[in-house]
């Protein structure tokens, strides 16, 4: 018991530090740099996505969508059309804890959506920590949370998004699947697709969890472990039957994500080059696709079955709406990456990943903070 106090303490102090570190970092390079508006994208019109400098630490974690779920937060879903971008498109977990958490924070939405954001990504250390240290002793579980905290775009943990609430809610959900709890992990997933749209993809790999618990042999699987399961599904459901009863379409969340350029469909748009900011842009999302294909393949080989088909199933969702856009954030979450890094025995190997991670994390802090395209 003692020691596990201590493991709490030491995950519960790299938080601190990185929380401290990253934002003053944050702050900084905010008020550094005087910057035009950025050009990633040829549908980002000039002049309005400039923000004026500030010392306020709270505000520079709202940028984007964060602006989305804060609008759901204090006025709801509404829809504006199907050629119009509406905030139906945006789960209702998230912002209900950031209503919820603004009585506490007198009514600052954006202090109640950082301060939810950021007690998740305590909670996903904490049970990162865990399901590494209890399933995968080959992994170092503190260095497994020290590589998700310098993932590139690891600073969508403690901004106004629902990453660091997806990551842990995932992860408790692997870890109580894997656990053979499975009324535990039916209930953290059902969470989980009540977040995102990818969340329902859940069902897949802990399907494959029960199965494997009881050696794959029907006879062996008692039918009442796997009924907890189907409330992951029941999540979404839920979400798309709430587009039914207030705006009459149960697929409305597909229609209106045309407008948000997602369709299954090639987004030309998307992959026009025009500028030098445009290419680079491209060519690290490229390098986010190429990097999670091969360590997928890996995780397949090197540590369990179920890891690869969540990821395999969610980089085939991210990249058949047509574009690229968003995948390093996309990426962020799946958790078994830095499991696999963390095992890595070759220290040249680690410590070029470390390198070459950190300084693109701090590349895309500085992006993100100043309103720049960073996913």
């Amino acid at each position: 018991m003692k020691k596990i106090r201590e493991e709490y303490k030491k995950i519960a102090a790299i938080f601190l530090i990185w929380m401290l570190v990253v934002n003053l970092f944050a702050l900084f390079a905010f008020n550094r740099f005087n910057l035009e508006d950025d050009t990633a994208y040829g549908w980002m019109a000039y002049g309005n996505y400039s923000f004026e400098k500030s010392w306020d630490p709270i505000a520079l974690h709202s940028r984007w969508d964060s602006l989305w779920y804060l609008d759901i937060a204090q006025n709801g879903y509404r829809f504006d059309g199907l050629e119009q971008l509406s905030n139906i498109v945006f789960f209702p977990l998230y912002p209900i804890l950031i209503s919820i958490a603004s009585f506490f924070t007198a009514g600052d939405f954006v202090l109640a959506g950082w301060a939810i954001s950021s007690l998740f990504l305590f909670l996903s250390l904490v049970y990162l920590f865990k399901i590494t240290k209890k399933f995968h002793p080959e992994a170092d579980p503190f260095l497994a949370i020290f590589l998700l905290l310098i993932f590139p775009t690891a600073f969508f943990l403690n901004a106004v998004y629902t990453e660091s609430l997806f990551l842990f809610l995932t992860v408790a959900a692997f870890y109580y699947g894997m656990e053979k709890n499975f009324v535990r992990a039916g209930i953290f997933g059902m969470l989980v697709s009540l977040t995102r749209i990818t969340g329902i993809l859940l069902f897949i790999p802990l399907l494959w969890e029960f199965f494997r618990s009881c050696d794959f042999k029907l006879k062996n699987c008692k039918s009442p472990n796997i009924l907890p399961l189907f409330l992951i599904p029941l999540g979404t459901l839920i979400f798309f039957l709430y587009h039914y009863f207030r705006f009459g379409n149960f697929f409305l969340f597909l229609d209106v994500e045309k407008a948000w350029g997602r369709a299954f469909s090639l987004q030309e748009e998307h992959f026009q080059f025009l500028t030098s900011p445009a290419i680079v842009n491209f060519l690290l999302d490229a390098f986010f696709v190429i990097f999670i294909l091969a360590v997928t393949s890996l995780v397949f080989k090197k540590l369990r079955f179920s890891y690869g088909l969540y990821m395999l199933s969610t980089v085939a969702l991210a990249i058949s709406t047509g574009t690229l856009m968003s995948v390093g954030r996309y990426f962020l979450i799946l958790f078994p990456i830095y499991i696999l890094l963390a095992s890595v025995k070759n220290q040249y190997v680690r410590q070029a990943w470390i390198l070459a991670s950190t300084l693109f994390f701090a590349m895309y802090t500085i992006l993100f903070v100043n309103n720049y395209w960073a996913g």
